[in-house]
């Protein structure tokens, strides 16, 4: 995979988790209290500029109280 493949997975996973958070009515704060992470980095996560680990994700799905499969992206 090639810089610019990486680039539009994280950006398309990006506008996935914002469009998951405003589906729920989660404010910034809000979701970031529920997943133990700091608003900085999901707004880092949905504009695409962080590469979120297998911990990370696990912890985005259950404050979604979403599957993680539901983080799945076609292929770009």
């Amino acid at each position: 995979m090639n810089d610019s493949q990486e680039e539009k997975i994280l950006k398309e996973f990006g506008k996935k988790l914002e469009k998951l958070r405003k589906a729920k009515d989660l404010s910034y704060r809000k979701f970031s209290y529920a997943a133990e992470l700091s608003v900085s980095y999901i707004q880092k996560l949905e504009a695409g500029l962080s590469n979120p680990s297998y911990t990370t994700l696990l912890k985005l799905a259950e404050a979604l109280e979403i599957d993680l499969s539901e983080f799945a992206i076609k292929k770009v």
